[in-house]
């Protein structure tokens, strides 16, 4: 590969910017290994909130020739620490901002043409370790395989979060009984029982959502049902956060996404029994959340029901990975046919001393509340009070 000229900026965004990268973008999408997270789809309407906390999102661009073939877009923030001092913290995809992101980005990497993302990964760390106002950049959630592409000179790594990710591989399938039988035989049992006593009751019905109108109504019903189940949690429910709405209400508007984001419906007469939101890109449908009324008989699994009849759609249309995300449950579990994978959340910050006495706080920090909750639990279990 010849010798990559690199280009690197930071600007306001407008919509004259926002256009321009559009067709960069779209066209080199088509030349990676781009996930839904970061298609244009998604990246669009990210920067359509344009309220980033600090308006400013640094482009980070390779050009081979007159072509793009690497693009990253970073979220910048000042965060203030300790004796009046502060930092920059860059975050890819990102705005830095907890309630804008609580939109929640995974398979977060570089968009890099598919024949060099291993020179392009170097070419963008070795540009943004060249720009000295940065001090810090978080990348996730994130592959340890794309990490593993990454080296920021002068820069060290601290894993902040991990994840495991559940998926079915659909891969040579052509009926739903394909699937089950990749399955163990209990949660195979479990499903058809849920599907034979649902059916008994009433013919069950998978609808997706087609039109504006039926999508809208849609995702109100799910916003209703999730802050049912998660506002009283300590998580509490992404949809009580208006960024959260407003970022997935623009995505299922838009035409232009419509064939990325996916709701389907499962019916009994005009009943809902339970939603499900995807997201998808190329042969791999990602299953982003659901929602699901509760029901009285606990042999009937709505939640693995409809999944199922959702995987059954993705095989009619050659779908190859479904895709359950980062995230411990149980059902992932059932309903997953392959190895588990992880997903990190990590931290590159310079070698500057701010972030390095920073950083030997928050080990004391962990130390200390170890220290605790070990004393706390040793107390509880040898029956002190």
């Amino acid at each position: 590969m010849p010798s990559l000229a690199f280009k690197t900026s930071s600007y306001h965004l407008d919509e004259s910017h926002i256009q321009a990268l559009a067709q960069k973008w779209v066209t080199l999408q088509g030349q990676a290994n781009a996930s839904a997270f970061i298609a244009w789809f998604w990246i669009k309407q990210w920067l359509a909130q344009k309220n980033l906390s600090t308006n400013h999102c640094l482009c980070v661009e390779v050009m081979q020739g007159q072509d793009t073939v690497g693009l990253a877009l970073f979220g910048i923030k000042t965060k203030s620490v300790f004796w009046g001092l502060s930092f920059n913290q860059y975050f890819l995809h990102k705005s830095g901002n907890t309630q804008e992101d609580q939109t929640w980005l995974e398979h977060n990497t570089f968009l890099l043409h598919k024949d060099f993302e291993q020179q392009l990964s170097h070419e963008i760390c070795q540009a943004l370790a060249e720009i000295q106002q940065i001090d810090d950049i978080k990348i996730g959630l994130s592959s340890p395989h794309f990490i593993q592409k990454l080296n920021f000179a002068g820069f060290n790594l601290r894993t902040e979060l991990s994840s495991p990710g559940y998926l079915a591989n659909l891969a040579g399938f052509t009926s739903l009984d394909d699937y089950l039988a990749s399955l163990s035989k209990n949660t195979r049992s479990g499903i058809k029982r849920s599907i034979k006593l649902l059916n008994q009751q009433s013919p069950l019905r998978l609808v997706l959502a087609t039109d504006a109108t039926e999508k809208n109504t849609v995702l109100k019903n799910i916003a209703d049902l999730h802050r049912i189940k998660w506002r009283s949690t300590v998580y509490g429910s992404g949809f009580d956060n208006p960024c959260f709405y407003n970022f997935h209400n623009g995505l299922i508007q838009d035409d232009h996404s419509a064939q990325n984001c996916r709701l389907y419906t499962l019916y009994q007469d005009d009943i809902a029994l339970g939603h499900v939101y995807l997201l998808t890109q190329g042969d791999r449908w990602s299953f982003y959340l659901s929602a699901l009324h509760f029901n009285a008989d606990n042999r009937i699994k709505v939640g693995l029901v409809i999944h199922s009849l959702v995987i059954e759609q993705a095989i009619k249309q050659g779908v190859k990975v479904y895709d359950f995300l980062a995230g411990e449950a149980q059902y992932k579990h059932s309903l997953s046919n392959a190895q588990p994978y992880e997903q990190h959340i990590y931290c590159f910050y310079r070698n500057k001393p701010l972030l390095l006495v920073r950083e030997q706080l928050r080990k004391c920090k962990r130390m200390i509340l170890g220290g605790l909750f070990s004393s706390l639990r040793m107390k509880f279990s040898d029956g002190s009070q």
